[in-house]
């Protein structure tokens, strides 16, 4: 310590830290004020609406997806001024389709006046509530006032009304939220609050070095001077002086100004910039019916009104949800229930868990779902349940509950996102119209390898005709004292048919089994059992006996062009009616 260049060299070094201290605590300054500058200041507003008060006698409004695309994000839609008051959100086409002739109200954005303003347009008076349609993905009602997040997402719309007959409400009011990316504060934020700390750590270091050279130095003998007494002066917190000095001071401004630059050159403007509406694609294709939270609500609904009518047995409380063999068969089983306590009942239909759901890609009518839930227990069988919906006011009613056989395995189809097409039944891009498929399976369980139908389905796993096969043969050669007759045919015109991803068809078709039994002597009789015997309220008949069974059944069909061939997935028999000849 006692060369003077060293010391020199010391004091320059401590000054420096000093310097870097003090520049990195002011650039830890102006980042956490951007940071905190971001989220005050400079945030952009909570959100942009727009309202529209009006008096109108229509009681169907919709806002178009053209309206709700003004601004980015979902909107919120708030109605109050009637009692009750109803909000649901759908694709666009469907609430127009529901609408239909109906009178209603067109919300529109009015460019000149920068405001909201309704288009009537003339109809018939409707007189249908919207509350429950299976159309909606969403839907809101209260007394005086309610408000639901309508989703734009495919052509997403909303319908405004009452309760269907009575006006619309009065007062409408449309908030778009406008996001605020929080990530660049917070980036300010935490980089400040480093930087601060550096500048802490950088000037405890310096003025630990500043402590440690003001320590006890050794005097060398050569000058000879008495000792004295000198105060020291803090030299590093001294101006700096000289062309040195001048020029870290040009650098590190700039330096500090240029990192500030690129900082805030990221940000950006929060404009309120409307958004395009979505453009129709080159390739026309169809969308999917039904949402996720469509297809849930559906199947709650299913099984709450299956198990409500099963618990009274009761044929009118399926009516709101059950048609077609669906129908027939629970309605047996009821007839059954009540006739003898031994009849057990049917297994319940289940919402979930959900295994399998392919709804139809369509924008007409009929439309089609497939679901199958897997009720939990390894005895349970997974079930399909078909789906149709009629017309856009009709609820998509039950028409086949299958349960599938053990083994079977579901072909590759689109996802639920995407839907499947529908198939006609009388398609010939298919190994066999589905239209003909309950008579040709029939065929084959009737007439077995000599059928000109055997070749054209898979039976090697075939459980179901193996056994009714065997049955058939085994009744006609243990009956002596009488004749039997079987006919299998299409029970049902309404056969639901989906593609799959390989050109083929998953298909849904009712069968009957009608088997006739007549005596081959004059004063003998036909003897019944079982569950024929409890629908018949009868031991036999001398005259004869005609039953009845119902298949619902799901068949795998490939394309006209595959090898492979037609495969029973499932199936559910029930007895559907006895009667005496």
């Amino acid at each position: 310590e006692g060369n003077p260049a060293r010391a020199k060299f010391t004091l320059i070094g401590y000054r420096m830290r000093f310097l870097i201290a003090a520049a990195l605590f002011i650039l830890s300054v102006f980042m956490l004020l951007f940071g905190l500058a971001e989220r005050t200041i400079w945030a952009p507003p909570a959100n942009y609406s727009a309202s529209l008060k009006f008096q109108s006698n229509r009681p169907l409004a919709i806002i178009p997806a053209e309206t709700l695309a003004l601004h980015p994000g979902n909107p919120t839609i708030q109605v109050s001024g009637a009692k009750p008051v109803f909000v649901a959100s759908a694709r666009e086409a469907d609430i127009k389709a529901w609408i239909g002739i109906s009178e209603f109200e067109t919300i529109l954005f009015d460019a000149k006046t920068k405001r909201l303003t309704n288009q009537p347009t003339v109809g018939a008076k409707n007189i249908d509530n919207p509350a429950g349609s299976d159309l909606w993905r969403a839907e809101q009602k209260d007394s005086s006032y309610t408000e639901l997040e309508i989703s734009r997402s495919g052509q997403g719309a909303a319908l405004i009304a009452s309760d269907g007959a009575k006006p619309i409400p009065t007062n409408l009011t449309i908030v778009w939220p406008i996001p605020n990316n929080l990530t660049r504060s917070n980036i300010f934020l935490i980089a400040g609050a480093v930087v601060l700390l550096g500048a802490f750590v950088m000037n405890f270091l310096a003025y630990r070095h500043m402590r440690k050279s003001r320590g006890p130095r050794r005097r060398t003998p050569t000058p000879p001077k008495p000792p004295r007494y000198k105060v020291k002066r803090n030299k590093a917190n001294a101006p700096v002086r000289g062309r040195r000095s001048a020029r870290r001071a040009f650098i590190a401004i700039p330096l500090t100004i240029s990192l500030l630059g690129i900082a805030t050159g990221c940000t950006s403007q929060a404009q309120l910039v409307p958004s395009p509406s979505p453009s129709i694609s080159a390739i026309n294709v169809p969308p999917v019916a039904l949402t996720s939270s469509q297809v849930n609500k559906i199947l709650i609904d299913v099984a709450k009104t299956a198990a409500d009518a099963d618990l009274v047995s009761d044929k009118k409380v399926l009516l709101g949800r059950f048609t077609g063999p669906a129908l027939a068969q629970r309605t047996a089983n009821y007839v059954l229930r009540t006739r003898s306590a031994s009849v057990a009942k049917l297994p319940k239909i289940v919402a979930s868990p959900i295994a399998f759901s392919l709804p139809a890609a369509t924008d007409a009518w009929p439309r089609t779902l497939m679901v199958v839930t897997d009720e939990p227990g390894d005895e349970a069988l997974p079930q399909m349940l078909v789906f149709e919906q009629e017309s856009p006011r009709s609820k998509y009613m039950l028409w086949y509950n299958i349960r599938l056989m053990p083994g079977a395995k579901i072909p590759e189809v689109p996802s639920s996102d995407t839907g499947a097409i529908p198939v006609d039944i009388k398609s010939l891009f298919l190994k066999l119209a589905p239209q003909d498929i309950a008579s040709a399976y029939g065929d084959v369980l009737n007439r077995g390898a000599s059928s000109l139908s055997q070749g054209l389905f898979d039976l090697t796993k075939d459980e179901f005709y193996k056994q009714v096969s065997e049955s058939q043969k085994s009744q006609v050669a243990n009956l002596t004292t009488g004749t039997i007759t079987f006919k299998h045919t299409l029970g049902d015109p309404n056969v639901i048919s989906l593609s799959t991803t390989k050109a083929g068809a998953l298909v849904a078709v009712y069968m009957t089994d009608t088997y006739v039994i007549k005596p081959k002597k004059r004063g003998s009789a036909v003897a019944v059992s079982g569950q024929e015997k409890v629908l018949l309220g009868a031991d036999g008949s001398t005259r004869g006996v005609r039953s009845i069974y119902g298949d619902m059944m799901l068949f795998y069909v490939p394309a006209l062009s595959d090898t492979a061939g037609i495969r029973l997935l499932g199936v559910t028999q029930g007895l559907v009616s006895v009667r005496s000849l």
